[in-house]
C-alpha cells in the first residue's frame, strides 16, 4: 500500500475529478479540515482518507460522475444501535451551506 501524506497529497488527487465534483471535493477537504484540524490527511489506495492516532475516521471517493463521503464504520457518527441497516457514505452533486454543517457536525463527532 503506498501512502502519500498532507494536505497537498489530497488536494492533487481530489484535482483530478470532473468538474463539477472537484469542486465538491475540495469543499469536502476544507470542511473536514476546519471540522478536526488534528485528524492527518493521507491517500492510499487512491483515496483520500483523513485519520485519528492512524485509524480511519472518514474519506472522499472521487468518481467519474460522482463524488462519495463517507465514515469508518467504527466512528460513524450516524450510527442508530436499533437500526438494521448503518448509514456509512453518501453521494453528493452538490453542496448547500445546511448539508456543508451537517457534514462538519458529524466529522468533529466521528474525531472525538
Amino acid at each position: 500500500m503506498f501512502t502519500k501524506k498532507g494536505d497537498a497529497a489530497v488536494l492533487a488527487k481530489l484535482g483530478e475529478a470532473r468538474a463539477p465534483y472537484r469542486e465538491i471535493g475540495e469543499r469536502l477537504h476544507h470542511i473536514v479540515r476546519a471540522s478536526a484540524p488534528a485528524l492527518e490527511a493521507v491517500v492510499r489506495w487512491g483515496l483520500p482518507f483523513y485519520l485519528k492516532d492512524g485509524k480511519d475516521v472518514c474519506y472522499i471517493k472521487p468518481g467519474k460522475d460522482f463524488i462519495a463521503f463517507g465514515f469508518a464504520e467504527a466512528v460513524n457518527p450516524t450510527r442508530d444501535e436499533d437500526a438494521h441497516m448503518q448509514p456509512v457514505a453518501w453521494t453528493f452533486t452538490s453542496l448547500d451551506p445546511a448539508t456543508e454543517a451537517r457534514i462538519g457536525a458529524l466529522v468533529k463527532k466521528a474525531a472525538t
